[in-house]
């Protein structure tokens, strides 16, 4: 009895015990919520931008930079197998060597190398620039920035210098990185010089006094170079320079070697391309003093209303009669021929340099797109033969591609893929009969309708690598095959070649798209994000295994960098946690963290994102971004602030450092940490009705998060940035759910901007209206209802909600007459506004006091309508009407 009761007591014991321990575990962290603070804008400056993320090639280290506001940076470097950490205060342009030596640059012009694993530092003075070379063995410096004369240093890993060249003006690196040539200039003395850095060997090309030497290129396999030497100062008349390297030949055109184009002389204004087999030069000639055909600025302009381009776009890039040509020398043969001219001047050179592909942009001009339709024309350089080989094609970058290799052409035409191959004249359409969409009609981006792109080609010259929606695909360059690579369809998950892989395969080509050439014998790193929840990750593809998974989580993941021992490094980020540094030993290693940045937000209540999904007016599932405000409690009601600006989505998990910097002046974070919930909705457009359409899902998107039951429906606020201005001047003449609204950069009259002419382009308006953001459809005499139905300023009169508008008076994409117009119309309406002028700012705001003073008065606009707090005096003495 004596026992049971014994027991008894210790069950009972026990048991109170669980329940103190948990009073107590529940006090612990109740205190531990009470003790987070209050983040508040004088703590903003201790949050950093982590960047420069960078793995040695042994995998032992990692480096990566903290930049602050305060421009206080730092440069770290951690061990990925000890607990052993660098840092560099105000280092920059960080780069590993070989073994464990690193090397950065520190203010007063001091590069700085340090052993890693001895902790042994050795100090360079005076370098402005450094380059690596020969796979870590040399080190280049310079004294002084581009374009000046400078001292440059040949080092080795260790710092010692082996060799020393005065007065260099320019230096330019094979591909492979391990030979480079320099011109210098000492007094009056010009010089062209050779290094060989796999063998240590200078060697001087040309050293004369009088012009000096530029435009130093390369051919691909470093064979030849070539460079340009002045002949005349006030002609700007050059020489052309060829020098073979094995042979140490030196070839010179002179200009009046040019018998073929007796009235042209050779200029610096084009770009100078060896081809790759060396029997080619290409340069830029220009007529023999020309005279501008530009009228003079005290006479009469001549708009044509006939021309294809309106006059301030024919004055500034029309006038290719003056303007510089593209000709060919093949100096073995002392030929050279031209290659584009006044009829035909846009030139792209095939991959094997053996055809040119000639247009002209007014080709179906006057048009009203932002890149007319043109005839592509192909010149057989060889033959001196030319030929159309496409109609009224599109000029979209992602519409014509070539093969850096070889002379095959592809383009993408009627929902197809298709390769030219100038040699046999012979097109075929790669794509045919394949189920799948290869452009982006079906997605909800703003016209006009592209390609998804062409990442690039396989390296054994047999495969052209595309995209569709979801997956990688290769299709044989014959014809006889066009596959899928990857399974996103299946899954939901759009694939995507990964930046990091292009970092070294980038081959850029005269006058065409830069693509790249992958070997498919070895793996990619594949970028993935889900289009259901905005999850991101990597992947690695193999042609044994397809792609298979690195890291996928439900997060923003990027900054991927890998070594060729196989191990990773990658930035991973919430909207709630700060950008943290991973490691990956190899591919089914565990994640290590290596670093977290921005620990002091522990210390701080913090908000969180979450994906929210609704329905517009005719009944289309949309999803949005909502942002809780970091003090979220169920029980209260908050005010809200809606950004908006087309597709928000996909930016579920970004983190954004708190800060008064920002160049449209909005922050989400700074909102959520001062009690506001934040929406990013997205919206879908109907053809010829931008405004409407946007209201629609706006309004829609509101609902469903008032629904919610936590936001006070008579505190939500409106704002958003040019297309999203815009947006935001036309939904509050539509409707009074919003009790403030901020409009930066946005066109208030649809109607006077298609009748204007762009600051940036010198071309109509129009284009943005019938073929792109504004997806009207048609011209305004086809259908002026709907410019009139969608144009802010025709319904202000129906405005109640207070706004705030700012613009910058230099603003080149959308004049700021659009926001005076705006300011005039409220003005004359009596309504609760104010105009914000920045005098020296563009379509954003870069001054860094600009910044933060459009912060500030914009958190101060909202702060005293939505939170009723008291009015800054500079919004007393604006809106008052009485």
């Amino acid at each position: 009895m004596k026992k049971s009761n014994r027991r008894n007591h210790n069950v009972a014991h026990f048991r109170e015990s669980k329940i103190m321990v948990s009073i107590f575990l529940l006090l612990c962290f109740t205190s531990i919520a009470q003790l987070k603070k209050h983040l508040t804008q004088d703590d903003y400056s201790q949050w950093s931008t982590f960047s420069n993320v960078a793995l040695s090639e042994t995998g032992n280290w990692v480096s990566y930079k903290l930049n602050y506001e305060n421009k206080e940076d730092t440069l770290f470097v951690k061990s990925t197998r000890q607990n052993k950490i660098y840092s560099f205060p105000k280092g920059a342009n960080g780069k590993f060597l070989k073994g464990s030596i690193f090397t950065y640059q520190q203010p007063e012009k001091r590069l700085m190398l340090i052993n890693l694993d001895t902790q042994r530092k050795i100090e360079l003075s005076d370098v402005t620039r450094f380059e690596i070379v020969n796979n870590g063995k040399y080190i280049i410096t310079l004294g002084n920035k581009y374009g000046s004369n400078s001292t440059m240093s040949i080092r080795d890993e260790n710092g010692e210098t082996i060799d020393v060249i005065e007065g260099v003006t320019t230096h330019v690196l094979n591909d492979k990185r391990d030979a480079l040539i320099y011109s210098s200039d000492v007094s009056d003395n010009h010089s062209v010089g050779h290094i060989d850095l796999k063998k240590y060997k200078r060697d001087l090309i040309i050293s004369e006094n009088g012009h000096p030497f530029h435009n130093l290129t390369w051919q691909r396999n470093g064979n030849s170079i070539a460079f340009l030497k002045e002949t005349d100062s006030l002609t700007k008349s050059n020489a052309l320079l060829l020098y073979r390297v094995p042979q140490k030949k030196l070839i010179i055109l002179e200009p009046h070697d040019l018998k073929e184009m007796p009235e042209m002389h050779i200029i610096a204004e084009l770009k100078l391309t060896i081809s790759d087999d060396g029997t080619k030069v290409f340069f830029g000639v220009k007529k023999n003093n020309s005279v501008s055909s530009d009228t003079k600025n005290n006479e009469v302009e001549i708009w044509n209303g006939n021309a294809p381009w309106v006059y301030p776009m024919e004055k500034s890039v029309g006038n290719w009669e003056d303007a510089a040509k593209l000709s060919v020398w093949f100096p073995e043969n002392s030929i050279c021929m031209p290659i584009s001219f006044t009829e035909l001047p846009n030139v792209q050179l095939t991959g094997k340099q053996d055809y040119a592909i000639l247009s002209n942009p007014k080709s179906y001009a006057p048009h009203y797109k932002l890149d007319g339709d043109v005839d592509y024309y192909i010149t057989d350089l060889k033959k001196n033969t030319r030929s159309l080989f496409l109609k009224q094609q599109p000029t979209d970058e992602n519409n014509l591609i070539v093969f850096p290799y070889g002379n095959q052409i592809a383009y993408y035409r009627d929902t197809n893929w298709w390769l030219y191959d100038p040699d046999k004249n012979k097109q075929i359409n790669l794509t045919s009969g394949i189920a799948t969409v290869w452009d982006s009609k079906n997605d909800n981006f703003a016209p006009p309708i592209s390609p998804y792109n062409c990442p690039g080609w396989s390296s054994d010259g047999k495969y052209i690598l595309l995209y569709d929606t979801y997956d990688l695909w290769i299709a044989a360059l014959d014809g006889s095959s066009c596959k899928r690579l990857t399974y996103g369809r299946e899954k939901n998950i759009v694939f995507r070649i990964s930046p990091y892989e292009f970092l070294h395969k980038f081959s850029a080509k005269y006058g065409g798209r830069s693509t790249a050439v992958f070997d498919l014998s070895k793996e990619i790193i594949l970028e993935a994000t889900d289009k259901d929840d905005s999850s991101t990750g990597y992947y690695i593809w193999n042609t044994k295994e397809g792609e298979k998974l690195l890291v996928h989580n439900d997060s923003a993941i990027d900054q991927i960098q890998k070594n060729k021992n196989n191990s990773y490094v990658f930035v991973e980020q919430k909207f709630d946690r700060s950008p943290v540094l991973l490691f990956k030993q190899e591919k089914n290693s565990k994640n290590t963290v290596l670093f977290a940045s921005n620990p002091q937000q522990q210390r701080y209540n913090w908000g969180r994102s979450e994906l929210v999904h609704y329905t517009n007016k005719t009944g289309q599932a949309l999803k949005g971004i909502l942002l809780y405000p970091s003090d979220f409690d169920k029980e209260k009601k908050y005010p809200m602030i809606v950004h908006i600006y087309e597709i928000r989505s996909a930016g579920l998990h970004r983190y954004t450092n708190p800060s008064q910097y920002n160049d449209e002046g909005f922050n989400v974070t700074n909102y959520t940490l001062n009690g506001y919930f934040v929406l990013l909705p997205d919206i879908v457009y109907e053809s010829g009705n931008p405004g409407v359409s946007a209201t629609a899902c706006v309004l829609a998107a509101v609902k469903k998060i008032t629904d919610m039951g936590f936001v006070d429906p008579k505190k939500i606020g409106l704002t958003g940035h040019s297309f999203g201005g815009y947006e935001s001047s036309f939904i509050i003449t539509q409707t009074d759910v919003f009790s403030a609204a901020v409009s930066g950069a946005g066109i208030s009259d649809i109607v006077r901007w298609y009748f204007s002419i762009g600051k940036d382009i010198k071309a109509p308006e129009a284009w943005r209206f019938e073929s792109q953001l504004f997806r009207m459809g048609k011209t305004f005499y086809q259908d002026k209802d709907s410019y009139f139905r969608n144009s802010p300023i025709l319904h202000a009169a129906n405005i109640t909600t207070p706004l705030l508008q700012w613009t910058g008076k230099e603003d080149p994409t959308v004049s700021w007459d659009q926001s005076i117009a705006f300011y005039i119309a409220l003005r004359r309406l009596q309504k609760k506004h104010m105009l914000l002028v920045y005098p020296d700012e563009p379509h954003v705001v870069f001054n860094r006091n600009s910044q933060k003073d459009l912060t500030i008065r914009t958190q101060q606009w909202f702060d005293h309508y939505l939170k009723k707090q008291p009015p800054a005096a500079w919004i007393t003495a604006g809106t008052r009407w009485d």
